[in-house]
């Protein structure tokens, strides 16, 4: 997941996640440079499920998400072998 922002452009990527009190925490990948974690709250959760499933473009993009993923991956793989 890629993150941009005035402060800095992030690539995060998932490692473990757990829950503390009643907070999401998820911990970037150990692999990276800058460790970060993210606190999720229920009120997150919950506003961020209500914007996205109010919004007809999320709809599509789960609905058409196996057609992106597919094409991702292949652009990918192509980026990977030109860059050999």
């Amino acid at each position: 997941m890629k993150v941009k922002s005035k402060l800095a452009d992030i690539d995060f990527q998932f490692g473990k996640f757990e829950v503390k009190r009643n907070h999401l925490v998820i911990h970037s990948h150990p692999d990276q440079t800058m460790q970060s974690k993210v606190y999720v709250s229920p009120d997150d959760i919950f506003s961020g499920l209500v914007r996205a499933f109010s919004n007809p473009l999320v709809w599509i993009y789960f609905l058409g998400f196996p057609v992106f993923f597919v094409i991702y991956r292949r652009q990918r793989k192509l980026k990977r072998m030109e860059g050999r």
